[in-house]
This record gives C-alpha cells, sequence and structure tokens, in this order.
C-alpha cells in the first residue's frame, strides 16, 4: 500500500473513531447530568424512590423546578376541558407569584410551558408521587397545611373561570377533577 493510501486511510479511520468516542463522550455526559438531577429532587424532597423520581423527571420537573410541582393540580384543572380559558391562567400566574417564583426562573418557565401546551398522563404520574412522598416525609400537621392550601388554590382556579354568566361558578368536570385531587392528597 503506498504512503499517500496508508495516510488517507488513517485519517478516515482517525475521523470515525473520534466521531464516535464524541457521541459516546456526548452519551455518558447525559447520563451523568441526568443522574445528578435525579440525585438532587431525592435530595430536595426526600424521595428515594426511582419510579417517582423517574416520572418526575420525565414530567419535566428538576430540583430548579421543583416549586412548580405544587402548581401542578392548577394546571390540571385548568386544562380538564380542554381549553385553558385566560381567567384561569391568570390566575395560575397570580398563584405562582404568590409562590414567590421569579418570573426569569425555570420554575415559572415550566409552569408557562404547561399553560402554553397542555401538558400529559407524566405530570399526573409525577404529581402523584410526589404528593405520595410527601405525605411520608412530612408531618401530619404539615402534610394537612399543605394539603389545605393546594385545594384552596385549585378551587380558586375553578371558580376563576366564572361559568355560564357567573352561575354555577364550579361546573360537574371541574368537581369531579377537585374530587380526584381531593382523593389524591387524601
Amino acid at each position: 500500500m503506498s504512503d499517500e493510501l496508508d495516510k488517507r486511510r488513517r485519517a478516515l479511520e482517525e475521523a470515525f473513531f473520534n466521531k464516535y468516542n464524541d457521541d459516546l463522550l456526548a452519551k455518558l455526559r447525559a447520563k451523568e447530568a441526568a443522574k445528578q438531577k435525579k440525585q438532587g429532587l431525592a435530595e430536595l424532597t426526600g424521595i428515594s424512590d426511582e419510579r417517582v423520581l423517574d416520572d418526575l423527571l420525565a414530567a419535566g420537573v428538576e430540583p430548579e423546578t421543583l416549586a412548580a410541582l405544587a402548581l401542578a393540580p392548577l394546571v390540571l384543572l385548568a386544562w380538564r376541558d380542554g381549553v385553558l380559558e385566560e381567567r384561569e391562567r391568570g390566575a395560575i400566574l397570580r398563584a405562582a407569584d404568590e409562590q414567590g417564583l421569579q418570573h426569569t426562573g425555570t420554575a415559572y418557565q415550566l409552569i408557562e410551558k404547561w399553560l402554553n401546551e397542555r401538558p400529559g398522563d407524566e405530570l399526573v404520574a409525577a404529581w402523584k408521587g410526589y404528593v405520595h412522598a410527601l405525605r411520608e416525609n412530612l408531618s401530619p400537621d404539615a402534610y394537612a397545611a399543605l394539603r389545605e392550601d393546594i385545594l384552596a388554590r385549585t378551587r380558586k382556579v375553578a371558580r376563576s373561570a366564572g361559568g355560564f354568566l357567573g352561575f354555577a361558578r364550579i361546573t360537574p368536570q371541574e368537581k369531579e377533577l377537585l374530587a380526584r385531587i381531593e382523593a389524591i392528597l387524601q
């Protein structure tokens, strides 16, 4: 084989293996980042169940967006009929403000994403796991206070849609979802 042909072969092999190594390195970095996010969630929440942590991550909840998860039932209620009304959106954003979320922060941006695109079932699964872990890790009094706060905010969002001319302010669909949220919080 000529020296020139051999040089080109080696250059081609090096390019191939460099690309392969870069791909492997990117996968390893992504895997390590996911592991660190999961570990951060575990530390912040006290949740050790891998499935619950995976559900939280799948729903877009990371350590810096954990505060947004407390507002998940409001988002779910607002989307109950497939349409997010402007008054519901406003009520949820006010709740985010009351919770102290910064408008430029990741948690606020996650809520805005949920308000712009109807979240899927992964949010429900993540929220259920979160509630279960809270119930096990908080004192009964602290959990009861959190439960009442979540239910009060959720009812406020339900009432914000206003019903027809202000009558029947909470629709049957909203009542059903409120009952489901309350059952999850038991």
